[in-house]
């Protein structure tokens, strides 16, 4: 029996400690503060310029006007792996074990999409190599930007996830502005991916008036959805039937106005379907939210004690992008190493329900 006297000290030192799964988080919008202005400064460029140092986005375009301040600033390979380095360091201190961290490709100065990728494994692995056993296991899942790419770039996207999926890779996003571009442009590249054993996550639900879009997605049946903010009564029914997993992101929903108030956000009517919730930051970044903040902003908006947090954590273990089953002595070296990171997920939470001073 817990005899802490300050509920909120308790409350703090709970959602630090719980292992926790980060399963929609963008790389660029994970950025460090202290990162983004240095970069700034090395670059040549005004940091009074970057909204992103100044407020939080208050609108969904604001949040997306953030990332052109942010792109600007990482300019090179270098700047990719540092950031994806400082990632796994800021994941770790704040308790995750596990993050499947998603990225654009993009060319930068001296580099092809190819080496893009090859940076932010770098800084993973370089992250690795000074944490050790303890430290977060980091995976990387490829974006197709729906405001910029074409069906081809859709298609050199998913050539890059097969190339580099022993290194790292898990699967393939969609994402970008949901105001732009038409899901169905990208559709044969999401088969072509799914077919080449790579998962995919479909941001969903993002503004309103998406039903058709919507419908074409749950006709898809993605392995993850990310955000649906805004479903019809329809597709909602047909969501909860399809038992896909989603992302949600509290912080960045209300500080982009996509929902009124935490006690709001449909993560409590998916929670009661009994849809697995996978509470996620989005950009920490840029909203000023890590992982363990927003799982005290569902424990406080939704009345959740520690035994109901810590199920809903571990049970976002069955949305990972690893696999499912023991794939036995005939499996690949992929798939030892995936299953091997599985087992030392689920191990995290048996060590967590443990040794934790119940109440």
């Amino acid at each position: 029996m817990s005899m802490e006297a300050d509920p909120s000290a308790r409350r703090a030192r709970f959602v630090r400690d719980l292992p926790k799964l980060e399963l929609h988080a963008h790389l660029n919008g994970s950025i460090r503060r202290s990162t983004l202005l240095s970069l700034a400064a090395s670059h040549g460029i005004d940091p009074s310029s970057a909204q992103i140092l100044t407020r939080w986005p208050s609108t969904l375009s604001e949040a997306f006007s953030v990332f052109t301040v942010i792109h600007s600033c990482v300019t090179t390979l270098s700047d990719v792996e540092r950031i994806a380095f400082e990632v796994g360091e800021d994941m770790a201190s704040d308790g995750v074990v596990y993050a499947e961290i998603r990225s654009t490709p993009r060319a930068m100065e001296g580099g092809s999409l190819d080496d893009y990728v090859r940076a932010v494994l770098r800084g993973f692995g370089r992250y690795r190599l000074t944490s050790g056993v303890e430290g977060v296991v980091l995976r990387l899942i490829l974006s197709i930007d729906r405001a910029k790419h074409t069906a081809a770039d859709a298609q050199d996207i998913v050539d890059l996830a097969t190339a580099h999926r022993l290194a790292g890779v898990v699967g393939i996003d969609l994402s970008g502005d949901p105001t732009k571009g038409e899901f169905l442009t990208f559709l044969p590249a999401l088969q072509r991916a799914r077919s080449l054993g790579l998962k995919i996550t479909l941001h969903a639900g993002e503004v309103a008036n998406t039903d058709t879009e919507m419908s074409a997605m749950l006709d898809f049946h993605p392995d993850r959805f990310g955000h649906c903010c805004f479903v019809s009564d329809d597709n909602l029914k047909r969501l909860t039937q399809s038992r896909v997993p989603i992302e949600l992101c509290l912080t960045s929903n209300l500080l982009s106005n996509s929902v009124g108030s935490a006690e709001e956000h449909h993560f409590g009517l998916h929670h009661a379907n009994g849809t697995v919730c996978c509470i996620s930051t989005d950009d920490s970044g840029v909203f000023g939210s890590p992982l363990s903040n927003e799982f005290a902003l569902v424990m406080d908006a939704f009345a959740l004690d520690e035994r109901q947090a810590f199920e809903l954590a571990k049970r976002t273990l069955e949305a990972v992008f690893l696999p499912t089953s023991d794939p036995g002595t005939e499996a690949t070296e992929e798939e030892r190493r995936d299953w091997s990171v599985r087992q030392r997920v689920r191990a995290a939470f048996d060590a967590f329900h443990r040794t934790w001073d119940w109440e």
